[in-house]
């Protein structure tokens, strides 16, 4: 007894001996690798609590995001450019990618949470060393922060 010839164009027809190969294949296609998964994990984590603190000033909101952004980058791509493409969120998070640059806004804004924040520990801690290094820190990045360049103008959104 022979066995019919298998077709070559015809691609309901699989020998056997590849059909393990081409199920395999498919398989892989929908598997996501354990780094994958660590990424999405980590992107997610600090996306969740940049959206938490931008309701609850406790950390600052956009450096979680932009540890979301590139995590994803290397674990969800698309997440990454739903998140770029958000209307409040997207603008500041392309800025720092396109150039890190930051708007006069957003340093005004860093700063006075830093103030208020540094305000906060020092009416409840008092004038301590460790109060003192937190002021001083606080105005080591403002400094840094106003340092940034700021985008062109063509390229700020209201």
């Amino acid at each position: 007894m022979t066995t019919p010839a298998l077709s070559d164009s015809d691609p309901s027809t699989v020998h056997p001996a590849d059909a393990g190969i081409d199920s395999a294949r498919r398989a892989g296609d929908q598997r996501v690798s354990a780094a994958a998964i660590f990424w999405r994990i980590l992107g997610a984590t600090s996306v969740c609590i940049g959206i938490v603190n931008a309701f609850i000033p406790l950390l600052p909101t956009t450096v979680f995001l932009l540890i979301g952004v590139w995590a994803w980058s290397k674990g969800a791509p698309e997440w990454r450019e739903r998140l770029l493409a958000h209307p409040r969120y997207g603008p500041p998070l392309r800025h720092w990618e396109n150039g890190r640059t930051i708007t006069r806004r957003g340093k005004r804004l860093a700063v006075m949470g830093m103030a208020l924040s540094f305000s906060v520990t020092l009416a409840l801690a008092g004038v301590r060393p460790v109060t003192i290094a937190v002021g001083v820190g606080l105005a080591v990045l403002a400094a840094w922060l106003w340092s940034r360049p700021e985008p062109a103008d063509r390229d700020i959104t209201p």
